[in-house]
């Protein structure tokens, strides 16, 4: 419950943003999460390809998505924070799980 609202907060803090700040948001947030990906050891290889094929999908559609209602916005960005929470809980299980 807490860690939902605290993505839902983030999700809101950047619906106020321009379009230039909210296309740096979101190439901030892709490259965090490619940087996850990267860097996440134990993570199966199936879901690699999902995660090699949706990062630069999104990565092309930053000036749709910026571009996009401050609705649909908050929605994509509380996904993908969603996502990027999920990859950093994958990154430390993995560490845990390697001592």
């Amino acid at each position: 419950m807490i860690r939902s609202s605290r993505i839902a907060s983030m999700a809101a803090e950047t619906s106020g943003l321009s379009f230039p700040d909210r296309q740096i948001a979101l190439r901030q947030i892709i490259d965090d999460l490619q940087d996850l990906r990267d860097n996440v050891a134990g993570v199966s290889s199936d879901r690699r390809p999902a995660l090699d094929r949706l990062l630069p999908t999104i990565r092309a559609s930053i000036e749709s998505i910026a571009n996009a209602d401050d609705d649909c916005w908050r929605n994509i960005i509380r996904e993908l924070l969603q996502l990027r929470a999920t990859l950093l809980r994958l990154k430390v299980d993995a560490t845990g799980t390697r001592h």
